[in-house]
């Protein structure tokens, strides 16, 4: 998306504001303080920031302000109060996002700055950004004068995910003449990020998530031909335990089921490749290789890859009847995002690199659900916003910055654009533990052990692979990592018990060490006396 500046924005009543004598102030048209800007993948937004002085004549400019001033900004002020409380009270600027001045309408009587800070966030970037900026003096008669300067303005900008959602029966939403595009003697891969919702009634279902179909009635002499209704799907059955087995299916091959079981409330990737010789297979979650959830643990995560063998291709229309469709989520119950489509068979290491990939080429079809020209028709399903796992969360803070060097501290960590996820991750200086998905903003975690005292950073994955990128966000948390101490006054019988420890040693034999700090100062006093029984 370019930018564009109107003229009637740009040229307003410049003689309709009267600014003290020297002094810089912000304009009509600023951005109003403490606004928040919605920004998605790939989408530029922008900040309006306008300027004024009395007596200068082209110098004036706008300023990022990268250091907060606790208890000034961010987070004083209205309308602002909100939109920086913790862990938004620090200040972060994306690293792609760029200040520059639009045009400058400097007169001798009135001049006037107008400059834009724009953002498009880049893969890495999809986080909360509280942004402050300041105008003033560059050179001459305002430059590096005391109180020259305007006061600082801030403002929040939050990148979000658009997802589908759909309801059950009747919900579904519909590429027109996509099956046109495809060429039946060449591949098809079909891949979607697919998030089943768990069914109250726990009733075994089947729904469909994606499907290339065919409406053909055609009239024979033996009867209307109706075709091959399902060319190719991927589909979802779900079990009376809240788990169920994706599968690929076609009226030509038949159904091909995942032996794993997998869980529904959680995000999965799912696709199917067909090469030209019509072997394909369906993947889930990866494609079947051996790898563990977390490094040196036991736990293996739950992939698995699905061969099969068909030569059904999609309806695409080459007898002019225009009978092929592409739905998406027909009577599913869930969420589904960024799905992809070639005419062409994938390899398993690109099924493994489209999982994460944000901008693929070569595509027939991209759905990122945020519109373009093969905006899916929508039949009661609905467009939200949502994390999902391809994206890149980022950490704001945490409930405990400060823990054990032996770790197993609960706390919360605070961020952004958490997903449910099958392999959610938080690393704290390299050690990776598993994460429990609160919100979209909170994960709950155990702290590792760690080598102390050090700080070190804290980062979240959503795909268990790629982690926080703080270079790209501006902004890098911390957990400060400390050895345990017991502290004594000195004062009566304080102190611990830790005589049960000898029950574990059949020699009843020990050697004891301790680092103590003994406090120096004056002795302790003694302790007062118990309280009287009374009259």
């Amino acid at each position: 998306m370019g930018k564009h500046v109107s003229a009637a924005v740009a040229l307003f009543a410049l003689g309709a504001q009267a600014v003290a004598a020297n002094t810089v102030a912000w304009y009509t048209g600023t951005s109003p303080a403490g606004s928040t800007f919605n920004a998605y993948m790939g989408e530029e937004v922008c900040i309006e920031l306008y300027i004024q002085a009395s007596d200068s004549g082209g110098d004036l400019d706008v300023f990022k302000v990268t250091m907060e001033s606790p208890g000034v900004y961010p987070h004083a002020g209205t309308p602002a109060t909100a939109s920086f409380a913790y862990p938004h009270d620090e200040i972060n600027f994306p690293a792609s996002g760029n200040l520059t001045r639009v045009s400058p309408l400097d007169t001798s009587s009135q001049p006037v700055t107008h400059a834009q800070y724009c953002f498009a966030p880049e893969p890495g970037e999809e986080c909360v950004y509280t942004v402050c900026f300041e105008g003033g003096g560059t050179a001459g008669s305002l430059g590096g004068r005391t109180g020259s300067n305007t006061d600082v303005r801030c403002y929040r900008i939050e990148v979000h995910n658009s997802v589908l959602q759909f309801g059950g029966a009747g919900h579904k939403a519909e590429v027109a003449s996509l099956s046109n595009l495809i060429t039946p003697k060449d591949g098809l891969t079909v891949s979607a990020w697919v998030y089943p919702e768990c069914d109250a009634s726990a009733l075994p279902r089947n729904e469909s998530v994606v499907v290339f179909g065919s409406t053909r009635n055609i009239a024979t002499p033996y009867g209307t031909d109706t075709g091959l209704d399902v060319r190719n799907a991927i589909m979802w059955q779900e079990d009376s335990d809240n788990r169920g087995s994706f599968f690929y299916y076609d009226c030509y091959a038949g159904a091909y089921f995942t032996a794993a079981r997998f869980c529904c409330g959680t995000w999965h990737f799912v696709s199917f490749s067909i090469g030209e010789d019509n072997v394909g297979t369906l993947y889930v979650d990866g494609v079947g290789e051996d790898r563990l959830a977390v490094a040196n643990s036991l736990e293996k995560r739950v992939t698995e890859a699905v061969g099969f063998s068909t030569a059904s291709r999609p309806d695409n229309g080459l007898d002019a009847d225009d009978a092929g469709y592409f739905r998406l989520g027909e009577n599913f119950q869930g969420f589904l995002d960024e799905v992809h489509v070639y005419n062409r068979g994938l390899s398993a290491p690109e099924v493994l690199q489209l999982a994460t990939n944000r901008r693929p080429v070569g595509t027939v079809a991209s759905l990122t659900m945020r519109g373009g020209p093969t905006t899916p028709t929508l039949t009661l399903a609905t467009v939200l916003d949502m994390p999902y796992p391809a994206m890149v969360p980022c950490v704001m803070g945490m409930s405990h910055s400060v823990g054990p060097s032996d770790g197993s501290c609960p706390t919360d960590v605070y961020g952004w654009n958490f997903a449910d996820a099958v392999n959610l991750k938080v690393s704290f200086g390299g050690v990776e533990v598993r994460a429990s998905f609160i919100n979209a903003t909170t994960v709950r975690v155990e702290t590792p052990g760690h080598v102390t005292p050090r700080f070190v950073d804290v980062l979240a994955s959503n795909d268990g692979d790629r982690f926080t990128d703080t270079a790209a966000v501006g902004k890098s948390a911390k957990h400060l990592y400390m050895e345990s101490a017991l502290y004594l006054t000195g004062q009566g019988s304080s102190g611990a018990s830790a005589d049960f420890v000898c029950l574990d040693l059949p020699t009843r034999a020990v050697t004891f060490g301790a680092w103590v700090c003994p406090k120096c100062g004056p002795p302790v006093p003694d302790a007062p006396p118990p309280p009287s029984a009374g009259p």
